[in-house]
């Protein structure tokens, strides 16, 4: 998979409730609604874990199940519940426009953290990697080794970033590649914008 950023404006009080909440019918809907997915992915969880009876792979539509029906969670599997928690956003929440997050390397999103502090944004106030990347999930789940990485920023601390990051800084960037760290950074912009106009807290999925 290639890497990149995909947000959701999603409220999390929403996926919040659905976790542990043992609604059998929602399960079902949610089964239904990423049959493909699943069923892809247990395939290939099958086949894998023909070669690994010590550490097998987990479903995500078991993870999904746990999740839900608020069972034990296996505790070296933090990447499957944590692409559980995006199908939840999927079908609760709006993915938002991510054209220019969709080939995000470390190397551009180490370079769109400079171009935020370079437009006078402290990283008490907002960092790329700090809240969208690196904060982890909202919702309690067992130590992601791998991907995706997760963050967020609830819909309460939006403004402020907003007010921090304004298009006026944004324009005034002469970095090398200003031109596609703008777009970048206005599309950013766009999120919070989406997120504060809808009510919701924006969630962010890496790999």
């Amino acid at each position: 998979m290639s890497s990149g950023i995909r947000p959701f404006a999603v409220n999390l009080k929403q996926i919040r409730k659905v976790i542990g909440s043992k609604s059998k019918s929602l399960f079902r809907e949610l089964r239904e609604e990423f049959e493909d997915e699943l069923e892809e992915d247990r395939e290939a969880v099958e086949e894998a874990n023909l070669d690994d009876d010590f550490d097998p792979e987990l479903p995500i539509e078991d993870a999904l199940r746990h999740l839900i029906m608020d069972e034990e969670r296996w505790d070296y599997e933090g990447s499957k519940y944590a692409r559980a928690v995006e199908m939840l956003c999927t079908f609760y929440g709006e993915i938002l426009p991510n054209d220019h997050w969709t080939a995000a390397s470390w190397d551009w999103i180490e370079s769109v953290s400079d171009a935020i502090l370079e437009s006078g944004v402290s990283t008490e106030k907002f960092s790329l990697a700090g809240h969208l990347l690196e904060r982890g999930s909202p919702i309690d789940l067992p130590e992601i080794d791998d991907f995706p990485w997760v963050g967020y920023l609830k819909n309460a601390e939006i403004p402020a970033v907003l007010e921090a990051l304004t298009e006026e800084r944004i324009a005034r960037l002469k970095l090398r590649d200003a031109a596609r760290l703008k777009v970048s950074l206005l599309q950013l912009r766009e999120w919070l914008e989406t997120c504060v106009r809808d009510k919701s807290d924006l969630i962010c999925f890496y790999d």
